[in-house]
């Protein structure tokens, strides 16, 4: 079996969060490694659409919400605890119907102990995750629901 060896060639990763690791194969491969992250994670303070979702999630006026990203949800939740109190918004999220896209915003759920009402199964895409959403509802439109 041969190994792969890029020759020299510079390659480009669009790696943030394990930029090193990915860097080091390149490098081991023969490879000149040009890391320039896609993404960024930023804090975001409240803003007037963290403060309207805080406010419907705990008027319990949400019909579904979906975490796409354990970060996502942890930090969101935190918004909504600093304006509503902890409790207050683990008892709202337990209260509504709640999707996952895969292991991570899952893993947050549980660590609250919020209830999962569907995820996503591997590979965890948008697709699964819709796919997932039109099982769990048995096929009914999501027609007039307010997901969020």
């Amino acid at each position: 079996m041969t190994h792969p060896d890029f020759n020299g060639l510079r390659v480009l990763a669009l790696e943030s969060r394990r930029a090193a690791e990915v860097a080091a194969l390149i490098t081991n491969h023969g490879g000149v490694p040009i890391v320039a992250p896609a993404l960024r994670e930023e804090t975001l303070d409240a803003t007037p659409a963290t403060t309207a979702f805080a406010e419907a999630l705990i008027a319990g006026t949400l019909d579904l919400i979906i975490f796409l990203t354990g970060v996502g949800a942890r930090h969101l939740i935190d918004l909504v605890a600093a304006e509503h109190g902890r409790s207050a918004t683990v008892q709202a999220l337990a209260a509504t119907r709640i999707a996952v896209r895969g292991p991570k915003p899952l893993a947050v759920m549980k660590e609250i102990g919020v209830p999962i009402w569907t995820t996503a199964p591997e590979p965890n895409t948008w697709r699964e995750l819709l796919s997932a959403i039109d099982g769990a509802s048995g096929g009914n439109a999501l027609t007039g629901l307010r997901i969020a």
